[in-house]
């Protein structure tokens, strides 16, 4: 009966905020004239084992139950009488994350201690990821603004992106400025570790006869301690500069992104170090149907981040982001069911800020890919292939490679089963660990 309590407690908690919320957005909608009230909810339940995951010199096994719930409000089309044919949307959206009850041992475990911290709450006890005002025609009829809580994501979510807690600030789209160029300004003001982080920036996107381009640039303030790849720091501003290309052509779909990383930083024990990094990532998805298989997709992924060669004096080439996109619910999600990396950082195996041995920075990351349809079933299996880009110590630079399952089952459109197999081979940097193993089932439902 305990473990149905812990089960049921996301559930218990959501339903009264919900009856709060329903009965004050219906109360508001026939006064501000709102024409529509969406309702959307997205619950994620997943239950894993992961064997001989490396924490320093050793490996250890790992059962994780999680639940990542999501409901969310939004009224629209709330006419503003007092301008110029402008309207509004008002949104709010709830989030529940919990891991059951190992809640304790499971979220204090290195590998998922990170993602869990981002978090308030993770017991299942509600929190608000997004709540915010959109505004079209703001000022201009071409300007739509955002202020509030909200979902944002740059790019492919390399350098930032709110990674499911929503980002605090102002989101300004300009349509058709000049032959379809479309411009975007925003201002953020996460929190983390002990103070807030200034980012603003801006880009604009430019339709192509084949594809669309995408430039962008942003500054990040911090003023908080951090660890590095190179070195620790008291404060530092980093600017990222970026520029993407996106194409869907037929069969094809091409999707290039180039990001500098400049700045600086003042260090813990006096100076400063200057940021001068770089990455890129380049994806190709092939559309093709296969004998006994529907229409199937094939991908090839390359990405690369710079390192630093040596140790940090004047000059860090570590590419590092502070918001890239790195977590989903408590676990990792990027390349590999098991690895989680990013372009910079991988599943938590040395006590470093990139989870790798240190010393180790930067990452060269190969994924070969196909999804295979057969009637309700879709059978996946990539390949990664890891590597870092720098070794300061001169040892080894290879990670490891992995190998993943998985079969995902539709019992229609709004709820899907899969069930992952996966194998990580660690390689030079760990040369006495075993393969890690991770198998897992999960349930999704949305509507």
């Amino acid at each position: 009966m305990k473990r149905r309590a812990n089960l049921l407690r996301p559930i218990s908690y959501f339903l009264p905020l919900t009856s709060y919320l329903l009965l004050i957005l219906f109360a508001l909608a026939p006064q501000a004239r709102a024409t529509k009230l969406d309702l959307s909810s997205d619950i994620d339940i997943k239950a894993a084992n992961y064997t001989n995951l490396i924490t320093g010199s050793r490996g250890q096994g790992q059962a994780l139950y999680s639940e990542n719930a999501a409901l969310g409000f939004i009224i629209k089309d709330i006419k503003l009488e007092k301008t110029d044919n402008s309207s509004m949307d008002v949104g709010i959206v709830l989030n529940s994350v919990g891991a059951g009850g190992a809640s304790t041992t499971t979220l204090n475990a290195a590998q998922f201690r990170e993602a869990a911290s981002r978090y308030p709450h993770t017991d299942g006890t509600p929190y608000i990821k997004e709540a915010y005002i959109r505004v079209y025609k703001f000022l201009n009829k071409k300007l739509t603004a955002t202020f509030g809580r909200q979902s944002f994501t740059l790019g492919q979510g390399i350098t930032l992106s709110d990674d499911g807690l929503g980002l605090p600030g102002a989101h300004l789209e300009a349509e058709k400025l000049y032959r379809g160029i479309k411009g975007e300004a925003f201002f953020f003001r996460p929190y983390k570790d002990s103070d807030f982080v200034r980012i603003y920036g801006g880009g604009i996107y430019y339709p192509s006869n084949e594809g669309l381009w995408h430039l962008y640039h942003f500054r990040e303030n911090g003023a908080q301690a951090a660890a590095e790849p190179g070195h620790n720091s008291v404060s530092r501003t980093k600017e990222f500069t970026g520029v993407r290309y996106f194409l869907n052509y037929n069969q094809l779909n091409f999707d290039g992104e180039f990001t500098l990383q400049k700045g600086a930083s003042k260090k813990t024990g006096g100076g400063k170090a200057e940021y001068n990094g770089h990455a890129f990532l380049i994806k190709g998805v092939w559309n093709q149907k296969l004998g006994l298989f529907g229409p199937s997709r094939m991908r090839l992924v390359y990405g690369k981040s710079s390192g630093n060669p040596g140790q940090v004096s004047d000059k860090d080439k570590a590419f590092f982001p502070t918001f890239g996109h790195r977590f989903k619910g408590v676990e990792r999600e990027g390349y590999g069911e098991i690895a989680g990396a990013s372009l910079y950082d991988i599943i938590q195996t040395s006590d470093t800020v990139n989870g790798l041995p240190a010393g180790v920075s930067g990452l060269n990351i190969i994924n070969i890919g196909a999804d295979l349809p057969y009637k309700k079933l879709v059978f996946s299996v990539d390949f990664y292939k890891f590597r870092a880009s720098q070794n300061a110590n001169g040892g080894s630079t290879q990670i490891g490679s992995e190998l993943d399952f998985r079969a995902a089952y539709s019992l229609g459109d709004s709820l899907r089963l899969k069930a992952v197999y996966a194998v990580f081979n660690p390689m030079g940097l760990y040369p006495a660990a075993d393969s890690i193993k991770l198998v897992s089932l999960a349930l999704a439902a949305k509507f």
